[in-house]
């Protein structure tokens, strides 16, 4: 197991020499303790698990020695400390905002005050006598470590549970383990995972469609709020795509504007059909070269959210996005709460993002902004995340966010933009929070299942202690891993490494994108390659070598790296680009077909409503036929999942040209809601009909 640090900030006495190796090994003892009674950890640890690191002095905090860190310790009088022009509490709320801290309270000193969350207070008696309270501090540790719905998932399976009545039918595993032929498949998975599939006829562990009662599960979901900084956190089981919906038909209503990239997932211009929505979409653009979707400009968001007309309630945007474009997310939100707009991310991919200082950028003044959407001081209103994409969740695992800023606004009887939001979500004709996560909850249970599978749940609980223990530690492992994997690339390929890797410039075209604060996660690595059949030859070798990529165009393979990618992996993936290096490079545009060019825009409003396109009596026409035409259906390029055709909107020459690209590159089946008979042309996609067309106009 590898080893992590406990900082303190802590001015040393004479008497220190001597006490704090007894405290590292006092919390060290503890910390194996915890980590074996909770985690089940039963091989060796490196000793000391807990290193002990003291700084004297606020300002000797650099940031790339404290990747380890997973518990921060300050003495009460150096609370007011400053880091450079940052207070100590900002400082670590910018760079460190998952550590949990403690405040270490002197007998004389003057009393202070802490934060409700993510900070606690313990007197200095008990960490310099920490061997005597051995099981205080192994308790501390699980107040900050502990998952709470898989502990007690866990001690259900071993001492509680007996002969079931109850679903699921294979009765923990049973089914198959007395099967002479399915006995192989029960020892495939390995027992706990039948054994822990239970019916939420288990009270005492929590249904996700009961989140107000008293449980492991919803102990689990409060502290995944407090480890990701929100004022609710809720866990969903069916992915994102289930967050997008419930959370989208909660906040809007039939006839609502709302603004929304182009380059968003399908399960948000869903949720927008259904809640009866109409979208406004923002310029976007399609880079033919790359074969992928630059990200909206801040000059277009700006512009549009000020546009006089109809107000939209809600402006949606994907960051990161598919190939790693981060947004400004401060500027963003601060535009969006001047004009009365709530925020809502789609952070899907980047889960990770607070998770680690790399992820941090300055401002005009100097001031520290995160990109993580679900930051409390410079994020959004809003975000949900896969929380099986980058963390290490199950697949279908995913978490809805809401931030404090959100409940600020929505009680706040000042903002006078903000009154629709609170007649909303009104108690007593006031804006109520309590209001808000009522409805919230209630149309998650028009989407969670009745029969959510725990495992899942547990996972949930997991991914998002892991990252609060360890989780700085892995990111910047593997940003390390990234950089190097890059340089040792383009030394291999003799090209620099702007000629093998699409970077934000490469993706979004010429701009002034890094002075807007747009920013490209590292972790999400594309590789471009020269032509599509290089691209081709190059899958093709991937797939010899038997590694399989994220996702691909017909000049970029994307690989992501998760906080389960391993430096091994890496050598895998540069044998292959090594024995390749003739493919690799920046795409010939002559190679890349008549699509448009990067400035190509898709925006505007739809001729009619997409609910009602979605909804009514239509034809089918050939998709080279569909050029003027109002769609009715979704066609969706998967993946990444981005419409080209929406429902209610008129179908152009462009959108036509992608979707013939994609099919000409792919096959059918890589745009999904093609009808075709037989898996061969001709394609058809649903239109209205002139009858609807004229009624609906």
């Amino acid at each position: 197991m590898r080893s992590l640090s406990v900082l303190w900030l802590h001015r040393k006495t004479q008497a220190d020499e001597k006490a704090l190796p007894l405290i590292e090994y006092a919390l060290s003892d503890a910390f194996k303790d915890f980590c074996q009674s909770v985690f089940n950890v039963h091989a060796p640890l490196e000793y000391p698990p807990l290193h002990l690191a003291v700084v004297e002095n606020a300002d000797e905090l650099p940031l790339s020695q404290r990747i380890d860190m997973c518990l921060f310790m300050v003495d009460d009088d150096l609370m007011s400390s400053y880091v450079g022009e940052s207070t100590l509490k900002e400082y670590l709320g910018v760079y460190f905002p998952q550590i949990p801290r403690v405040v270490v309270a002197y007998p004389g000193h003057r009393r202070v005050a802490v934060p409700q969350r993510r900070w606690t207070k313990k007197p200095a008696a008990f960490f310099y006598h920490a061997a005597r309270h051995h099981d205080r501090l192994v308790h501390l540790f699980k107040s900050f470590w502990m998952p709470r719905f898989w502990t007690a998932l866990r001690q259900y399976v071993a001492t509680k549970a007996g002969t079931a009545w109850h679903t699921p039918g294979h009765s923990g595993g049973s089914a198959f383990s007395s099967s002479p032929f399915l006995r192989g498949f029960s020892e495939a998975f390995g027992p706990m995972i039948f054994r822990s599939d239970l019916s939420v006829s288990v009270e005492s562990l929590g249904d996700l469609s009961a989140p107000e009662a008293h449980t492991p599960l919803s102990e689990a979901q409060k502290l995944s709020s407090e480890i990701f900084g929100t004022a609710l956190s809720c866990y969903v089981t069916n992915g994102t795509s289930t967050s997008n919906k419930a959370m989208l038909m909660t906040l809007l209503k039939p006839g609502e504007v709302v603004l929304v990239d182009h380059n968003c997932h399908k399960s948000v211009h869903h949720a927008i059909v259904m809640s009866g929505a109409i979208p406004r979409y923002l310029p976007g653009r399609w880079n033919a070269s790359l074969g992928v979707w630059g990200p909206a400009a801040l000059a277009d968001i700006e512009g549009a959210l000020c546009e006089k007309g109809d107000k939209p309630r809600l402006l949606i945007l994907t960051t990161c996005t598919y190939e790693g474009v981060l947004y400004p997310v401060w500027e963003i939100a601060r535009i969006c709460e001047r004009e009365g707009v709530l925020f809502y991310a789609d952070e899907a991919w980047a889960g990770h993002l607070g998770f680690h200082p790399h992820y941090t950028r300055k401002g005009e003044d100097d001031e520290i902004f995160r990109y993580s959407a679900t930051d409390a001081y410079c994020g959004a209103h809003f975000a949900v995340q896969s929380t099986h994409k980058i963390l290490s969740a199950f697949s279908q695992a995913s978490m809805i966010h809401v931030s404090p800023r959100f409940k600020a606004l929505l009680e706040d009887d000042a903002r006078s933009q903000f009154r629709w939001l609170r007649r909303r979500f009104a108690f007593h004709g006031h804006g109520s929070f309590e209001k808000f996560t009522h409805d919230l909850r209630e149309f998650l249970r028009y989407w969670h299942s009745t029969s959510p599978h725990y495992p899942f749940l547990a996972t949930l609980d997991i991914a998002g202690v892991q990252m609060r223990l360890e989780g700085m530690k892995l990111v910047d492992e593997r940003l390390k891993w990234v950089a190097d994997f890059r340089k040792r690339v383009a030394l291999a390929v003799g090209k620099p490494e702007s000629e093998c890797f699409a970077d934000i410039g490469d993706i979004a075209g010429r701009g002034s994108w890094a002075e807007d604060g747009y920013a490209k996660d590292p972790l999400k690595i594309v590789i471009m390659l020269k032509n599509p059949e290089a691209c081709k030859a190059f899958r093709q070798a991937l797939l010899k070598a038997h590694i399989q990529w994220e996702k691909s165009t017909s000049t970029t393979v994307l690989f992501l790296v998760t906080v389960g990618t391993l430096e091994e992996h890496f050598e895998d993936l540069f044998r292959v680009v090594r024995l390749s290096k003739v493919l690799i490079g920046r795409p010939q545009r002559s190679s890349c077909g008549k699509m448009q060019s990067l400035d190509a825009s898709f925006s505007g409003a739809p001729a009619v409503s997409p609910h009602a396109a979605a909804l009514c009596d239509g034809e089918l026409v050939r998709v080279e036929d569909a050029a003027g035409r109002i769609a009715s259906q979704f066609l969706v390029p998967y993946p990444p999942g981005i419409p080209v055709m929406k429902p209610g909107f008129r179908i152009t020459e462009e959108d036509v040209q992608i979707v013939k690209n994609v099919i000409a590159a792919e096959g059918c089946d890589a745009v999904h809601g093609l009808f075709c008979r037989g898996g061969h042309a001709p394609y058809y996609v649903e239109v209205l009909n002139a009858d609807e067309e004229r009624r609906l106009l």
